[in-house]
Parts: C-alpha cells; sequence; structure tokens
C-alpha cells in the first residue's frame, strides 16, 4: 500500500507551486513604533521589494513607514533637523527590522530632559 504522505510528496514533486508566487512583506503607514508595523500584505506580482523608511525629526520623533514596492533603492539621507533612511529587501517578511531607530530617539529624549532640569532648577539646586 501506499503511503499517503508520499502520494503528497510525489504529487508536489511534479506539480511544483507556479513561479512567481507573491512576496509578503510588513505593511504600515507613519507608525511611532515597529510593533505597530507587523501587518502582513501580499505583494503583487510586479511588487518584488519590501521596503522600511524611517523619518526622525529632531532627534526626538521617529515616524515608520513599510510595504511592498516594485523598485526600490536604499536611500539614506541626514538634513539640519533629522534624516530619512529607506532599506530595501526581497525576501518575504524580510522588512521586520525597524525598532533599532528608536533607540536613539529614547536616548535624546532622556538628555533633553535632564537639560531642561537643569535649566528649570539651576545648577544651585543639584
Amino acid at each position: 500500500p501506499t503511503h499517503p504522505y508520499l502520494a503528497l510528496l510525489l504529487a508536489g514533486r511534479w506539480h511544483p507551486l507556479p513561479p512567481g508566487t507573491a512576496l509578503q512583506c510588513y505593511s504600515c503607514k507613519a507608525q511611532a513604533s515597529n510593533h505597530d508595523c507587523l501587518h502582513v500584505r501580499n505583494c503583487t506580482g510586479s511588487e518584488t521589494y519590501c521596503w522600511t523608511e524611517r523619518i526622525r525629526a529632531v532627534g526626538i520623533v521617529t515616524v515608520i513607514s513599510k510595504g511592498c514596492s516594485s523598485h526600490c533603492a536604499d536611500d539614506s539621507q541626514n538634513y539640519y533637523v533629522g534624516g530619512k533612511n529607506i532599506t530595501c529587501c526581497s525576501t518575504d517578511l524580510c522588512n521586520a527590522n525597524g525598532a533599532h531607530a528608536l533607540q536613539p530617539a529614547a536616548g535624546t529624549l532622556a538628555l533633553l530632559t535632564a537639560l531642561g532640569g537643569l535649566l528649570l532648577w539651576g545648577p544651585s539646586r543639584l
């Protein structure tokens, strides 16, 4: 007797999945946390890249967007008041990372809070 799993294995060998199975990427728009960017989207056949964009403003606020694209190029731009970073990849759910951009913002916020305290209370109270 033929084992049912062997029959399935052989059937899969002779009839593989069609080429061009849709890429899956995480997708979100303008979120403050990477935890809010975990929605999985099935890309269209022409969308062969996943992307992540991080926009930083004044070192305090970071906004993350993610999605699928038919064209993508890694890019990094720094401005006087912040910066923008775009990363691209081409495997399923490869654009998961994004939280590391929030770590410097948290450090900057802590520093600004400490400096604000110095200005408010003055050095004589420390």
